[in-house]
């Protein structure tokens, strides 16, 4: 298991680490803040499963690739995630529904004729909807201030103020609503509850695994919201907290398990 810091203390990835070692199988934690590996030294690991985004954690992932150890989501998948310019781009060129969504410049975001307000203003890389600025009108554009180069603008569809997720881990999916941790104006908030479980119908499973397939992913949500034309995506994220899915941590360890045995199976 490489896993930030960060995430030492979440219930993900600690449910799927207890679950590979109850079914007997050798779980080695490294902590991709605090480690150094050697380039080119052969990893003896039959499988890495990954929680992470940030550089160090990615240049950790990619050398356990190049030598050969099969992980479960790739570091060019949780890339393609991470940049939500990329992402939405992708998403919408593999005909799945989003936001209508801008990249650049905040100064330069008022030259835009087609604006639609209320609009979320995004960090590139914004983890866990830190940093996001709702603006209402193009004065209110106008007058904030931007800490990076550029941002991502995208339509605030908050509905009534609850999230649907959907959770894939392999062939399982689960679908949760839950409160939005993203105020109206923007501001962020904890939220404690797990949400309420839905039921998973065959056309919102493949949506979901439509979804997985635009990135190459094995582990993932989706983030959505509901509209009368149905769910459109907000953005997708590689290895989630999978809050209100039951069995999530079981799955998780079965998709890693099932990926060791194609290795030994394949040697």
């Amino acid at each position: 298991m490489l896993v930030e810091d960060r995430y030492l203390a979440h219930a993900e990835p600690a449910g799927a680490m207890a679950a590979l070692r109850a079914a007997g199988h050798d779980v080695e934690l490294v902590v991709a803040d605090r480690h150094v590996a050697a380039l080119g030294a052969p990893v003896g690991v039959d499988a890495l499963l990954a929680r992470g985004r940030r550089a160090a954690f990615v240049s950790l992932l990619r050398a356990a690739e190049a030598g050969g150890v099969p992980v479960v989501n790739s570091a060019t998948a949780i890339s393609a995630v991470a940049n939500k310019a990329g992402m939405g781009a992708a998403l919408a060129a593999a005909g799945i529904p989003t936001p209508c969504t801008w990249v650049g410049p905040v100064e330069a975001l008022n030259w835009r004729p087609d604006l639609s307000f209320p609009l979320v203003l995004k960090p590139v890389y914004g983890d866990n909807a830190h940093g996001l600025v709702v603006v209402r009108s193009r004065a209110e554009l106008a007058a904030v201030s931007w800490p990076e180069p550029v941002a991502l603008a995208q339509a605030f569809h908050r509905g009534d103020g609850v999230d649907f997720k959907l959770y894939v881990a392999g062939e399982r999916v689960w679908a949760v609503r839950r409160p939005s941790p993203v105020h109206a104006d923007g501001t962020y908030r904890t939220v404690e509850t797990a949400g309420e479980s839905l039921p998973v119908t065959p056309a919102l499973a493949e949506f979901a695994r439509r979804c997985g397939q635009v990135f190459g992913l094995r582990l993932y949500g989706v983030d959505c919201v509901d509209t009368e034309c149905g769910p459109l995506v907000i953005e997708v994220n590689d290895y989630p907290t999978y809050r209100g899915a039951p069995g999530a941590s079981e799955a998780i360890a079965d998709v890693v398990t099932r990926l060791a045995c194609s290795r030994v199976g394949a040697s």
